[in-house]
C-alpha cells in the first residue's frame, strides 16, 4: 500500500522561506513543491475553470511523478449549476495529466450548508452522471453525511468520501475515519476553533503538534487496513504551515511506515534547479 502525503495548493509567495528557498520565483514553485512531495490538490480550479494550457506543461515540470487531484469549481459544488459544458472544459484541461499518468481524480468538496436531505441526494446521482468513469472525491462538511444511510448512499454512487480534520463543533464531521471506497482521502483544515468563521485565512491558520501528527499516524494506518491507497493533504496554508506538516509527516511514515512512502525525486538535473 501506498500513502501520498501533499498539501491542498502550493503557490503561496508567503511559503518563499518557510518552505522554498529564498529568491524562488513563483512560477518556479511546482518544481520545487515536486521534489518535496509525492502529491498535490491543486484548489485554484474552484474559483476559476482551467484553461486548455493550464496544465500542458505539468508532466514536463514536475517529472511526471506528482500525483494531482483537482477541485472542481463552485458551480458543482456550491451553486451546482454545473452541466456538460463545464465538465468538458474541465476534462480537456486534464488531458495533458491524464496522459502522463498523473491525474489521479476530482475533488467535490461540499459547503457546510449542503446537508442529507433527498434533494441533493439526486443531486449527488447527477453529479455521478456528469462524471461516469472518473474519480471525484467528495468532502462533506455536513454531520448529516456520517449518518450509515448517507454513507451508504454514497458508497453505492462510487464516491470515496474524505475523511477531515477540522476544529470539534457541532453540526461539522466529525474527527474519525471514513472509508466508502478506493482511495482513501484525508484532508487535514487545522483545528482553529475560534477563527472558523472568521474568513478562510484565520479558518486555516493553524500549525499541528508533533502529538497531533502521531494521532493522525495511528487514523492513517487504521485506513490502511481498508484501502491499498491513502491521500494525505494538508490545508493550513497560511505560514507554510501546511508544507511545514506535511514534511514532518512524511518524516513519521519514513519510520512508522517506511514502505508506505513513495518516490519523490528530482524534477529537472542540479543545473536546471537554480531558483535565483
Amino acid at each position: 500500500m501506498a500513502v501520498y502525503v501533499g498539501t491542498c495548493g502550493f503557490s503561496y509567495p508567503e511559503w518563499v522561506g518557510p518552505v522554498y528557498p529564498e529568491g524562488t520565483k513563483q512560477d518556479r514553485m511546482l518544481e520545487v513543491y515536486s521534489d518535496m512531495f509525492p502529491a498535490l490538490e491543486i484548489d485554484a480550479t474552484y474559483y476559476r475553470h482551467p484553461s486548455n494550457k493550464m496544465f500542458k506543461r505539468y508532466p514536463e515540470r514536475t517529472g511526471g511523478k506528482l500525483r494531482i487531484f483537482m477541485k472542481l469549481h463552485s458551480r458543482f459544488t456550491h451553486e451546482r449549476e454545473a452541466d456538460k459544458t463545464d465538465v468538458r472544459i474541465f476534462e480537456e484541461a486534464i488531458k495533458p495529466l491524464r496522459e502522463s499518468g498523473q491525474f489521479a481524480g476530482f475533488l467535490a468538496q461540499f459547503p457546510q450548508s449542503f446537508h442529507g436531505t433527498p434533494e441533493n441526494g439526486e443531486y449527488l446521482e447527477r453529479l455521478r452522471g456528469l462524471f461516469p468513469d472518473t474519480m471525484v472525491v467528495c468532502e462533506f462538511r455536513h454531520e448529516d453525511w456520517w449518518k450509515k444511510e448517507a454513507l451508504e448512499f454514497v458508497r453505492d454512487l462510487k464516491f470515496p468520501v474524505a475523511t477531515v480534520d477540522a476544529p470539534d463543533m457541532s453540526t461539522l464531521p466529525p474527527n474519525e475515519v471514513i472509508f466508502t471506497t478506493e482511495p482513501a482521502y484525508v484532508r487535514l483544515h487545522g483545528r482553529n476553533y475560534k477563527g472558523w468563521y472568521a474568513g478562510a485565512r484565520d479558518r486555516y491558520t493553524y500549525k499541528y503538534t508533533p502529538e497531533e501528527l502521531q494521532e493522525w499516524l495511528k487514523k492513517v494506518k487504521k485506513i490502511a487496513l481498508k484501502s491499498d491507497t491513502v491521500y494525505v493533504f494538508f490545508n493550513n496554508h497560511p505560514f507554510g504551515y501546511a508544507a511545514i506538516n506535511a514534511k514532518e509527516f512524511i518524516e513519521i511514515l519514513r519510520i512508522a511506515m517506511p514502505k508506505s512512502i513513495p518516490e519523490i525525486g528530482k524534477v529537472s538535473p542540479p543545473e536546471q534547479q537554480k531558483l535565483f
